[in-house]
């Protein structure tokens, strides 16, 4: 009898400490992946609105929903308590095929996009997954042959499509032209889902500090490198 509560003793005491290892574990790679997370907007931000590599962003809360989403957007300002704004951003969500798409999108004030990144998908390999490509100029001979050229800088071509367009040129076509966004093939849902949330975006943030409107309420400064 005694051994058999010894032994459950043990076990319930080996079943707690473990409990306590993974639960200490989970919170510290919880706590790393948050930040990771908040640099990486952060640095998504000012990637995609060329200009405020040293704005000061202000974070600007609203009660509107956006895709099912809180619409939040950042005024980035030329400098802190300038009265100056360079542009926005704000994070568009859209449904993919096999995923929800977030892209981090940029505008100037007249609500032209200045640039796009995807920063999360699970769309299909080889597919949808395309919306993030990056075509390569280096030919597979120069590639083989260890005579590649660096492409630093290089940008997914489908995501390069939407600098310079306002929402009424956010149309996905099947077919290159100026009035749209061309689709990537076998990828249409993936595209639509991309574009039409960079488009609803826009014109949520068009009412909100447009003409006519007043300005958001609950506006937080956010100041300095890798503060989201």
């Amino acid at each position: 009898m005694r051994e058999s509560l010894n032994l459950a003793l043990t076990l319930t005491a080996i079943a707690l400490v473990a409990s306590l290892g993974l639960a200490a574990a989970y919170t510290a790679t919880y706590q790393i992946k948050e930040q990771y997370d908040l640099e990486e907007r952060e640095a998504a931000r000012r990637e995609v609105l060329p200009g405020a590599e040293d704005a000061v962003f202000e974070e600007v809360p609203t009660d509107s929903l956006v895709s099912g989403k809180s619409f939040v957007y950042y005024a980035a300002r030329a400098g802190a308590g300038s009265q100056d704004v360079l542009g926005y951003t704000f994070t568009a969500y859209g449904k993919g095929y096999s995923s929800t798409i977030v892209t981090m999108v940029g505008v100037d004030t007249e609500f032209a996009v200045t640039g796009i990144r995807i920063i999360s998908q699970q769309e299909t390999p080889g597919l949808g997954t395309k919306i993030q490509e990056i075509l390569s100029k280096n030919t597979l001979w120069q590639v083989l042959s260890g005579n590649a050229a660096e492409e630093i800088g290089a940008r997914p071509w489908f995501q390069a499509q939407f600098d310079g367009r306002g929402e009424d040129r956010l149309r996905v076509v099947k077919a290159k032209t100026d009035d749209g966004v061309m689709a990537i093939t076998g990828a249409t849902i993936s595209s639509e889902a991309v574009a039409g949330s960079v488009r609803r975006g826009i014109a949520m943030l068009r009412s909100i500090v447009g003409p006519g409107s007043g300005p958001a309420a609950d506006t937080t400064a956010v100041a300095g490198e890798g503060t989201p």
